[in-house]
């Protein structure tokens, strides 16, 4: 599945995927595909309704596709990007709070079971895959994650915020692939794709509505565009000895991150601070 191709997903058949907000955008495109290959594919959401409008998409296209609902309330992750400074109901700045602390907790809550399955699994086919960006290279902050401002309220632009929340991405499963080595844990870049996801530059910064034909100038739309997603997901090309915590550019390609997404000890330092701010919001 090198090229791009989902006919070429493996026989998914008896597997289970957790895809948050797998409703839409490229969540939809990677649930529908896992899908159709045979997986049982919950789509985490905090939307029942988008999920049935899902579910109804995928059923005209593979009837015996085995899609189910999860709430779950991280907030819709396709519109959760560049955004006017915002802060969740337990005071983390939005795109911090959702693009990685939600997915953290969520994770980690997973975690115990997903251990239990890796076990008995083919080593290596259990997997946690998060969807950072190449933006992290170019938008976070020089010095990576600022532990002592993360929520970055003064004196950054939406898009450092962007970037920060996507330098954590990568440094999580950095951090998640050390502590636990029998799962594997991969981050991603999924390519310029012409999603919704449009909306938060737009909003946030008016000139992108100029510059958006020449982003996406010759994108796939979100089904395609999906590849790189799947391959993290289900390749058999990626091996638990030799590729957990790696990070992957379209299609396949083990890459290195920036400077501070290859950090191991800013890797570790993040998930401490991220643990003990659970803890401290009464998240165990």
């Amino acid at each position: 599945m090198g090229d791009g191709s989902h006919q070429s997903l493996p026989d998914l058949t008896g597997k289970v995927a957790i895809v948050t907000g797998g409703h839409t955008g490229l969540g939809f495109g990677t649930s529908i595909e896992l899908a159709k290959h045979g997986a049982r594919v919950y789509i985490a959401s905090r939307s029942a309704a988008k999920f049935k409008d899902a579910e109804r998409e995928v059923a005209l296209e593979c009837p015996e596709a085995d899609v189910r609902f999860l709430e779950l309330n991280l907030a819709d992750l396709n519109s959760v990007m560049c955004l006017p400074y915002e802060e969740t109901v337990e005071g983390f700045e939005m795109q911090i709070g959702v693009n990685y602390i939600g997915h953290f907790l969520f994770s980690r809550l997973l975690l115990p079971m997903l251990q239990i399955t890796a076990e008995k699994a083919v080593k290596g086919s259990v997997r946690v895959v998060n969807v950072s960006s190449d933006e992290h290279t170019k938008l976070a902050p020089k010095e990576g994650i600022i532990s002592s401002d993360m929520n970055m309220k003064n004196d950054f632009s939406v898009w450092a915020r962007y970037g920060h929340s996507k330098i954590a991405n990568v440094l999580h499963l950095k951090e998640l692939a050390k502590i636990y080595s029998n799962i594997l844990a991969l981050s991603l870049h999924p390519g310029t794709v012409k999603t919704n996801l449009s909306a938060g530059p737009i909003s946030s910064t008016p000139l992108y509505r100029l510059i958006k034909p020449i982003v996406e100038l010759g994108a796939p739309g979100p089904r395609k565009g999906a590849a790189n997603i799947l391959f993290a997901a289900v390749s058999p090309n990626l091996k638990l000895e030799s590729d957990n915590g790696a990070y992957l550019l379209p299609i396949g390609k083990v890459s290195a991150p920036s400077k501070a997404g290859s950090d191991a000890k800013m890797a570790e330092d993040l998930w401490e601070w991220t643990v003990k701010a659970l803890m401290s919001r009464g998240y165990e």
